[in-house]
């Protein structure tokens, strides 16, 4: 179960570039990122949370996780 991050406008969208550009690049080949309004009016109104994959490009790559693990099962 992941903890989703809380962010503005201005995050999200930092967040969303930056994949954008990893996979018009080839360096990001797959991920799973979910957002949603939690609540508005807030200062970080978005719910974020997911991952996805970077340094493809270089071999194997890794993983970018956005939001937390709660560290229980399921």
């Amino acid at each position: 179960m992941m903890i989703p991050k809380n962010m503005d406008r201005e995050e999200l969208l930092k967040l969303l570039d930056v994949i954008r550009e990893g996979v018009a690049s080839g360096d990001t080949l797959e991920g799973s990122i979910e957002f949603t309004l939690s609540e508005a009016g807030a200062a970080h109104p978005y719910a974020v949370h997911g991952v996805y994959r970077v340094g493809n490009l270089y071999g194997q790559g890794g993983m970018e996780v956005v939001g937390e693990f709660d560290g229980g099962e399921g």
